[in-house]
């Protein structure tokens, strides 16, 4: 018993860092929410990591059922997804790129559930992140419930960093204050964005 316990043990640890460093490391979504942490601050942005954060798990379905992969044999279909998702970012970088400083905060539209929720499901790097994770890494364990564990994994690696990062921006938020700095800031982010978007394209 012992000798089949422990290998499960070292592989869900092993799929754990795995999925830490796949998924907690900076990407479209992960800099949206620093962000909007900075700008917004962690209560104002909430509702835009929830968003996220149910986007990730529509991902994470389509992934897991091999729905993804099927998505993947109709090639002007995938094409056209992609490129509204490719669109729907950087629409998002140039919105973040171009916000104001906090002084006027209270002006402009804080990003909704529903632009992080588009943001979740359109996020590529996600999408070649939980392809690598969920059909690459074997726990040992029944296969009834392997993929539900994995996906478990991942979605509690992803929303919890996913709110570190949150908590992060908002503690930047005095930076932001400055309109110099605020406009170096936000075109850094939005910068970023777009590059970790091209990096996952490329990937994928």
């Amino acid at each position: 018993m012992p000798n089949t316990v422990l290998p499960i043990y070292q592989a869900t640890l092993t799929f754990t860092i795995a999925a830490v460093a796949l998924l907690a490391s900076p990407g479209p979504a992960t800099l949206a929410l620093a962000a909007s942490g900075a700008t917004y601050g962690i209560r104002r942005s909430t509702p835009f990591f929830v968003g996220i954060t149910l986007g990730l798990m529509i991902a994470m379905v389509l992934v897991a059922t091999g729905l993804y992969v099927i998505l993947q044999e109709f090639p002007k279909l995938a094409t056209a997804l992609t490129a509204v998702s490719v669109v729907y970012i950087l629409l998002l970088a140039y919105n973040i790129g171009s916000a104001p400083p906090i002084k006027d905060e209270q002006s402009v539209v804080v990003p909704g559930w529903g632009a992080g929720f588009i943001l979740g499901v359109a996020n590529i790097k996600a999408y070649a992140a939980f392809a690598a994770l969920l059909g690459g890494f074997t726990l040992g364990i029944a296969p009834a419930w392997e993929q539900g564990a994995k996906v478990l994994i991942c979605l509690l690696v992803c929303a919890g960093f996913d709110f570190l990062w949150l908590f992060a921006g908002s503690k930047m938020r005095q930076f932001f204050i400055h309109p110099t700095w605020n406009r170096l800031l936000n075109i850094s982010f939005a910068f970023l964005m777009i590059a970790t978007t091209v990096w996952s394209f490329m990937l994928s």
